[in-house]
C-alpha cells in the first residue's frame, strides 16, 4: 500500500473510532467539533495492496479538553504488526473555534473507554522523526 493508502486506513478507522465514543453528527449539530492537532504513522512492514487488515484503536491519554489516542494496524494474514498511528484530538467550539472542554457526558465515556482498554502495552508511542530514533518496535 502507498504512503497515502495507510493514512486512509486510519483515517477512516479513527472516524468510526469517534463516532462510537459520541463524536458523530449529532455532537457536531450541537455545537462541538473535534480537530486534529497532531497525527504521525509510524510504518513498520508492507501491506500489499488488496490484502486483508485489522486496526486497533486505543485511547492513551487524555484530560478536559483533548485526547490521545494511538492505533495499530496489522496484517490479518500473518497478525504482524504494519504500522501505528497516534492522534492528538481537540475538542472545539464549533461557534467559538476554540479548544473547549468536553461535555460531561462524552469526557465520562472516553474514561471509561480508556479504562476498560487491554493491558498490553501499545507499540511505538511517541516516536518522531529523527534519524536518530532506530528502528521502529515490530
Amino acid at each position: 500500500m502507498s504512503a497515502r493508502s495507510y493514512l486512509d486506513v486510519f483515517s477512516d478507522a479513527g472516524v468510526l473510532a469517534l463516532r462510537e465514543l459520541g463524536f458523530g453528527p449529532p455532537y457536531l449539530k450541537g455545537g462541538h467539533s473535534i480537530f486534529t492537532g497532531d497525527f504521525h504513522i509510524t510504518y513498520v512492514r508492507e501491506i500489499r495492496a488488496g490484502g486483508s487488515l485489522t486496526v486497533a484503536t486505543r485511547i492513551l491519554d487524555l484530560d478536559s479538553k483533548r485526547f490521545v489516542f494511538h492505533q495499530e494496524m496489522t496484517g490479518d494474514s500473518n497478525g504482524a504488526l504494519a504500522a501505528t498511528a497516534e492522534h492528538l484530538q481537540l475538542n472545539v467550539g464549533v461557534a467559538s473555534r476554540k479548544v473547549e472542554p468536553f461535555l460531561p457526558e462524552i469526557f465520562e465515556r472516553l474514561r471509561g473507554a480508556r479504562h476498560g482498554q487491554g493491558a498490553s502495552p501499545p507499540r511505538n508511542v511517541g516516536r518522531a522523526a529523527s534519524l536518530m530514533a532506530g528502528a521502529p518496535t515490530r
